[in-house]
């Protein structure tokens, strides 16, 4: 039995084989279960590790799952520095002595040697490894240096594992033990693992931690710029408030300058009274003088209050009407005044304007202040600057001319205008006047002198037609139809106001008669075509007489200016238009708008040919005969009808259709005992000459 029994257990028989077959199934088998371990070991410090952002609570999960899970009772991190030259603690387990923030310099010790090598550093003896060194050293002389590490003071075993995210070093994680060979080769591999993954949370949190800092130092840095800009923005209003307030005040002073300033010359005058570079100047002018007949006993037993009150009044109303004209009232001299017209800007218009004035005067003063006015004008060389003494100068003139208007104001009949030679020369184009008896004038012997009847109307002037013609007819009845028409719907237009700016006086009427006139005898001769023939005739008088109502926007200097370019006639003509449509809208007359603008289309256009509605060819011939017929500031003699009529042919639009309205309109315009030589634009010339 028992020989049997030895030979079952020998070696190569079949029960050792058995035994050494399960010894190797259960070593396989525990390191199976101890894998599956460390990996539920791994998976359990990753999930807490990675349950957290915050830094220092991440490092204490480290090291509390370090010691629960895997059983090391000593660790630490430490962490590197920007420069990677140090190592700090930053978190411990198992030490009585919490030393964080200890210093370990890299390249010290086991720590400092793996952070610097970038490799994990196992020591198994470490008291035999210190204590040899420490002989080795004395037997070599040198001085025995004992720098304080962190950690146990009894360590016997200690392993090292640097913390790196992508070639870059973190910091290092350090387990210790006072046991000698405390750790072997699988807990260098599971701490490694481990160590991977502490890198990458400890650098995510780190990268937390900085985002966190940086939103907080740019969420101070907001709060700051907020309150500057608050601070700048509350100092900003209150600043814009004293500028605003001073120049406010600025302003104000300013204005009361000007009105003091104004009341001693014109406004044009008085940016070159305060830089001091006004000079006595020679200008061409026209002077005018007022005065209230029966004013002394008008104002009898008024108390002086009242009689001022009355005069300003007066003054205002006579200043405002002046004003429209272009004219500046020099000096108040009782109820008596001296107004000046072309100066200090010298102006084409200054006998008319003076003269429009007076005639808006005359019409007006009985309801203004219930007393006859009457008014004297002259025209000619005046000498004008600054005058008085160097505390109470004024802008005066001085001159024959002032003197010939006050003689000529004393000679009016109460309401009546009576003016100069020289005055009567200049507005006899334009207004209807009559000699009066030579009036002895001392120290200037004896002068003639003329009563203003009027303003010259179509019917007062054979210079725009012809007495002999078959529209010399018409011209009577159509005129008083057209008054009549802008009394009833063209009321708040003061047509004078606008046609003194060019000296095209009567012009808007004038045009409105031509046409009408052209308009019926075409339809008397049915020489309109079906889609014309139903023309309203309101509408031709009216596109007739607001045309040009935009001159009222426009310089007069600009409206008067001789020898044009073409560009500038383009440009100008551009003006009048928008100017007058915009009039337009103001009168409510919209719908005229496209009118206008077809209008002013057909007296530019250059091109044969052009087609253009019954509307804008009657009114547009009526408007270019008048412009060639009718005086004007800004043009030499005007035209004879003949040769206006002659001109208006040879223009390359009137072919076709518009042709034949100014046939029909020449033969009514014509003289009786003259043939027309209505040559055509479109004659080709000849190709051999």
């Amino acid at each position: 039995m028992n020989d049997s029994g030895d030979s079952a257990t020998e070696p190569g028989s079949l029960r050792a084989l058995i035994l050494d077959n399960q010894r190797v199934i259960d070593d396989l088998n525990a390191r199976v279960q101890r894998r599956d371990r460390e990996v539920r070991i791994i998976q359990q410090i990753s999930s807490e590790i990675n349950a957290t952002l915050d830094l220092d609570q991440m490092l204490g999960l480290i090291l509390d799952s370090l010691d629960r899970v895997l059983g090391f009772k000593h660790c630490m991190i430490l962490l590197a520095d920007e420069k990677l030259a140090q190592l700090s603690v930053a978190a411990m387990r198992g030490y009585k002595d919490q030393q964080t923030r200890t210093i370990v310099q890299v390249g010290q010790g086991p720590i400092g040697v793996a952070a610097r090598r970038r490799r994990v550093v196992r020591m198994a003896a470490m008291g035999t490894q210190l204590g040899y060194a420490a002989a080795v050293r004395g037997e070599m002389g040198q001085e025995q240096t004992q720098i304080k590490l962190p950690g146990l003071a009894d360590v016997q075993s200690q392993m090292a594992l640097p913390l790196i995210v992508k070639e870059r070093l973190v910091g290092v994680l350090a387990v210790e033990s006072a046991a000698p060979s405390a750790f072997d080769e699988l807990d260098e591999l599971l701490l490694s693992i481990v160590a991977n993954q502490c890198a990458a949370a400890i650098d995510n949190a780190r990268l937390y931690l900085g985002e966190q800092e940086r939103s907080e130092l740019l969420d101070r840095t907001n709060r700051d710029l907020q309150h500057l800009n608050d601070t700048l923005e509350s100092k900003v209003r209150d600043r814009t408030a004293e500028l605003t307030q001073a120049f406010a005040d600025l302003e104000r002073r300013k204005r009361q300058h000007e009105e003091l300033l104004a009341h001693m010359a014109p406004v044009d005058l008085i940016p070159l009274m305060v830089e001091g570079r006004l000079q006595a100047s020679r200008l061409t002018a026209t002077v005018m003088f007022t005065d209230l007949s029966g004013f002394t006993a008008f104002s009898a037993g008024m108390e002086p209050d009242e009689v001022f009150a009355h005069l300003n009044h007066y003054f205002a109303w006579l200043g405002d009407v002046t004003s429209r004209y272009r004219g500046y009232v020099n000096k108040t001299m009782g109820d008596g005044t001296m107004i000046l017209f072309g100066v200090p800007v010298a102006s084409p218009s200054h006998a008319t304007d003076a003269v429009v004035a007076a005639l808006t005067l005359q019409a007006n003063a009985a309801s203004t202040i219930s007393l006859a006015m009457r008014i004297g004008i002259s025209s000619g060389v005046i000498t004008a600057g600054m005058l008085g003494p160097r505390n109470k100068s004024m802008y005066d003139i001085l001159g024959e001319t002032v003197n010939l208007a006050q003689r000529m104001e004393g000679s009016a009949p109460l309401g009546g205008i009576v003016v100069t030679p020289a005055t009567a020369e200049l507005i006899q184009p334009y207004f209807v006047t009559e000699a009066l008896p030579d009036l002895e004038i001392k120290g200037l012997s004896r002068r003639a002198s003329f009563r203003v009847i009027g303003m010259r109307t179509l019917k007062d002037d054979p210079r725009r037609f012809d007495p002999s013609s078959r529209f010399a007819e018409m011209v009577t009845p159509l005129q008083a139809e057209i008054e009549a028409f802008k009394a009833q719907h063209l009321s708040r237009v003061n047509f004078i106001s606008v046609q003194a700016r060019d000296g095209a006086f009567y012009h808007n009427e004038t045009v409105a008669i031509l046409a009408l006139a052209l308009q019926r005898e075409l339809g008397r001769q049915d020489r309109l075509s079906a889609s014309t023939s139903d023309i309203d005739e309101q509408a031709v008088i009216r596109l007739a007489l607001v045309h040009d109502l935009g001159k009222r926007a426009i310089d007069p200097r600009r409206l008067n200016e001789r020898g044009l370019s073409e560009e500038d006639r383009t440009s100008l003509r551009a003006d009048l238009e928008s100017h007058t449509i915009e009039t337009l809208a103001q009168l409510e007359f919209d719908s005229m708008a496209e009118a206008v603008r077809a209008l002013y289309r057909f007296e530019a256009q250059q091109q044969p040919h052009a087609v253009f509605d019954a509307l804008t060819t009657i009114v547009g011939i009526a408007d270019i005969f008048d412009a060639l017929v009718a005086p004007k500031f800004y043009k030499g003699a005007p035209w004879t009808v003949r040769g206006a009529l002659e001109e208006v042919a040879r223009m390359p639009i009137m072919l076709g259709e518009q042709r034949g309205f100014l046939n029909v309109f020449a033969e009514l315009m014509r003289p009786a005992s003259v043939s027309l030589t209505m040559a055509r634009a479109d004659v080709p010339k000849p190709i051999i000459d």
